[in-house]
């Protein structure tokens, strides 16, 4: 149904799942495993860090609209966009404040803290040994499936 609130939701988690592959595959949905980690080890640091912000701020915001939609239900209609005087920067800090409401795991907050601190790492460092190639995947794999775990909640919380 146009307009579904739902709907909405879910093509945002769609939208973060095709990011995360993106970053994941080092910029490419190349078919190609060899070209992708050559490209993914050719990627700055800083470049990594920002694609990992860039995935937690659209997380951030799927979290604060599942948990707009919860507390003013279906009614309240499509929001029209981000308030930036209210806007919350982290999605650990969306989590930390929706998941009590919307049923998500206290667990989902601790791993995204982590991934905050590797963004970080990443973004104002050069942090980039054998094993950030991996943890990079890793990380990207947790945004999309925390995306869903979202989407999943709020739609069982709607009935």
């Amino acid at each position: 149904m146009p307009g579904d609130p739902y709907s909405a939701l879910a093509d945002q988690v769609a939208r973060i799942e095709r990011a995360a592959a993106f970053l994941a595959n080092g910029m490419s949905l190349s078919g190609c495993p060899d070209a992708s980690v050559r490209r993914r080890d050719a990627m700055p640091a800083r470049l990594i860090g920002n694609g990992l912000r860039e995935l937690d701020l659209f997380l951030t915001d799927l979290i604060v609209e599942a948990d707009r939609l919860d507390r003013l239900g279906v009614a309240a209609g499509v929001d029209p966009g981000v308030h930036p005087q209210r806007r919350i920067f982290s999605a650990a800090e969306a989590w930390r404040r929706a998941a009590p409401r919307l049923g998500l795991s206290v667990e989902g907050r601790a791993r995204l803290r982590q991934m905050r601190a590797a963004q970080n790492r990443h973004c104002f460092g050069a942090w980039r040994d054998a094993g950030s190639g991996p943890a990079l995947q890793h990380a990207c794999a947790d945004y999309a499936r925390l995306a869903g775990d979202v989407l999943a909640a709020a739609r069982s919380k709607a009935g």
